[in-house]
């Protein structure tokens, strides 16, 4: 089975793009080529929020990236960035990427929440729209 893992960012502050900016690209260029990713894609929405898509041949493969800088360090500004930080993870039959509104329906059915001091009303309650991408 693969494991299919999906972020949600949202950032409470435009002043902090470029940094925030900076580390996903990183993020992105690290998924690329860690061990065990069967495929990864993002999208960036117009109001400020990100999703990232990745899947993976275990959940060994999965806990390594996540636990394997920059993405751990990364993971540790959240805080300062954002006001939604959702995530969810799940098991798949095949290697394909879900589209974003399968995505959308397990981040809002399963998905967990950062703690996050400047969190808003929808971190907590996982109210968020299908994602459309920024054109």
């Amino acid at each position: 089975m693969a494991v299919v893992a999906v972020t949600r960012l949202r950032l409470r502050d435009v002043a902090q793009l470029e940094d925030f900016l900076t580390a996903a690209l990183a993020l992105l260029e690290q998924a690329k080529r860690a061990a065990g990713v069967l495929g990864s894609d993002a999208i960036a929405e117009t109001n400020s929020t990100w999703w990232t898509c990745t899947v993976w041949d275990s959940r060994a493969s999965m806990r390594s990236f996540v636990r394997t800088d920059p993405h751990r360090a990364t993971m540790d500004r959240l805080d300062d960035w954002c006001d939604e930080a959702t995530f969810v993870d799940w098991e798949q039959p095949g290697s394909e990427l879900p589209d974003w509104k399968t995505s959308h329906a397990h981040i809002v059915a399963e998905g967990q929440s950062a703690t996050l001091t400047y969190a808003s009303p929808a971190n907590a309650t996982l109210d968020f729209p299908v994602p459309v991408p920024a054109t």
